[in-house]
């Protein structure tokens, strides 16, 4: 694809919605198919394709690497990226990481703890916890042959270091993307969108601390009700069996876990 092209244009596979509403607003054009990612052959020609309309592609590889967590775990293992293996141990901290990749260069954009009662952003680390799990997942990238788009990967804290125990393409579940936006401003879906067009992402570092909590139905309040209680920023309602979700911020850990609590007593109650 030629850098200096002002026409925007992407290419999907398998399209998440949240990447075709993205491009729609940014007003970039989209050439999409759904394949069988697990199907090498298949993904070549698709990928054959699109390369020859310029647009930017990954290895057929790469996908299929990533869609498979078998192959993921062997990549892992084989490597040696994670000294403590790659299984989850009880009670260590787990983690999500977030990162957009153009042009064979890795960026992570965002590392979200798990906490007891949701989600934490960004995850309470030391800077030198943050750079080795920066590390080991763009590693992983790198070594699966990764070229665009999002990717989304799950770590644990060993003793050992980081423990990759899953990675895929794409963007994180909701509510991540949210988290982003709360705590530092950052537009995930955007970014990817960048990303895939071959253009470079400058990532917002968070100012502030943003946490989630997943609500399961029924819900003691309309969200409309939620979204306007004090430091709720983002509301997504339940739609049964779907569990909904809302997004807070603060300015510590501490205070997160606070806020959260005092928004699930009233949005489902003490017993929930």
């Amino acid at each position: 694809m030629k850098e200096d092209n002002d026409v925007r244009r992407i290419f999907l596979l398998n399209p998440d919605p949240r990447l075709i509403r993205q491009a729609a607003l940014a007003d970039v054009q989209v050439r999409s198919i759904r394949v069988d990612m697990t199907d090498e052959s298949a993904l070549r020609v698709a990928l054959a394709q699109a390369a020859e309309a310029g647009l930017c592609v990954n290895p057929a590889r790469a996908l299929r690497v990533l869609s498979d967590p078998a192959a993921v775990q062997r990549l892992v293992r084989d490597n040696r990226l994670s000294p403590g293996g790659t299984e989850a141990a009880p009670g260590r901290p787990r983690l999500t990481v977030e990162t957009l990749s153009v042009h064979g260069m890795h960026q992570a954009v965002g590392i979200t703890a798990r906490t007891p009662y949701g989600l934490l952003h960004p995850a309470p680390l030391t800077d030198d916890t943050a750079a080795e799990v920066r590390a080991v997942v763009t590693a992983l990238l790198d070594l699966a042959g990764y070229q665009y788009g999002p990717a989304h990967a799950e770590v644990t804290l060993a003793p050992g270091g980081p423990v990759i125990t899953g990675c895929r393409t794409g963007l994180g579940d909701d509510p991540v993307p949210e988290l982003l936006k709360a705590a530092g401003g950052f537009d995930l879906a955007a970014g990817a969108i960048e990303v895939l067009a071959g253009r470079l992402v400058h990532a917002a570092r968070p100012n502030r601390f943003a946490a989630a909590a997943v609500l399961a139905p029924p819900w003691l309040l309309e969200s409309a009700e939620v979204g306007v209680l004090p430091h709720v920023g983002f509301v997504a309602p339940p739609e049964a069996p779907r569990p909904g979700h809302l997004v807070v911020h603060a300015d510590s850990p501490e205070v997160a876990a606070r806020r959260v609590a005092s928004l699930r007593s009233l949005v489902v109650g003490d017993d929930r």
